[in-house]
């Protein structure tokens, strides 16, 4: 390789580093001295756009009525939020009001961020998804798996990739220790359904990145910055055939046993 070939390739590589270290809090020294102590800001200045942003992540929606959601109302609400905001950028509380009341295509069918949704789909993102996130703000930028979102790919089919996909998170305050990532990449391996429930989120610090032909360095593959997070419950259909017509048929994520 040309030096010149090496020095762009070195500056591709630093400039990923960058964006992953900004977003997720890599490469800088954690803030609170454990999980506990870590406020709901994260590492962020009070009242700012960020400590907003990290406030929501790890806000539990209101028990009650559960709005459902398919991967074309995740379309359509991107479609909405590009009308309304912008991707990979601050929002402030008079920005994310405008994420409220969102009409989607179906009649009387409205959903706000905030809001506890589901949505039927496959894990996906093998091998090194689903997995930890790592160092981020809204942790503390603490290290371990213990202190990590677990970062999971949700597809409409098995087969998708994860541009085709959307992100869900499992945040790790008060995460059942049932919840583990070996089992979140055996259910993906065994292409098993899934139902995930928890907060609908606009992750605005981001961009779409749902082109494999021309990936954005830096950002997660996905179609739409909607996320579920945190999420609140994962349930797994179990039976033998891998399809499930009735809920008996699912089982909770915390109640299957490990995988060998």
């Amino acid at each position: 390789m040309s030096l010149r070939r090496w020095g762009f390739a070195a500056l591709v590589l630093l400039s990923s580093s960058i964006v992953f270290g900004d977003a997720y809090g890599q490469g800088k020294k954690a803030c609170a001295k454990d999980l506990a102590s870590c406020p709901m800001r994260g590492c962020e200045d009070e009242g700012s756009p960020h400590a907003l942003g990290n406030t929501m992540k790890r806000t539990l929606p209101t028990a009650g009525t559960v709005t459902k959601l398919t991967f074309d109302d995740l379309a359509t609400l991107q479609d909405l939020a590009n009308d309304v905001v912008d991707q990979n950028t601050d929002l402030t509380k008079a920005d994310r009001d405008k994420l409220q009341d969102l009409k989607l295509k179906s009649p009387n069918r409205t959903v706000s961020e905030g809001d506890l949704v589901e949505l039927h789909g496959f894990l996906i993102g093998l091998p090194t998804r689903p997995g930890a996130s790592g160092a981020e703000s809204v942790n503390c930028r603490l290290t371990g798996v213990r202190n990590s979102d677990f970062h999971i790919p949700l597809g409409r089919h098995a087969s998708d990739s994860e541009f085709e996909g959307i992100v869900v998170e499992m945040i790790p305050q008060g995460r059942n220790e049932g919840w583990t990532t070996k089992k979140l990449k055996n259910i993906a391996r065994e292409a098993r359904p899934v139902i995930v429930r928890g907060q609908l989120f606009y992750d605005n610090k981001h961009l779409v990145n749902d082109d494999p032909d021309e990936p954005k360095q830096g950002q997660p593959k996905r179609f739409s910055l909607w996320e579920i997070h945190p999420v609140t419950e994962l349930l797994v259909c179990m039976t033998a055939s891998k399809k499930c017509t009735k809920a008996s048929q699912f089982e909770a994520l915390e109640d299957l046993p490990d995988p060998d």
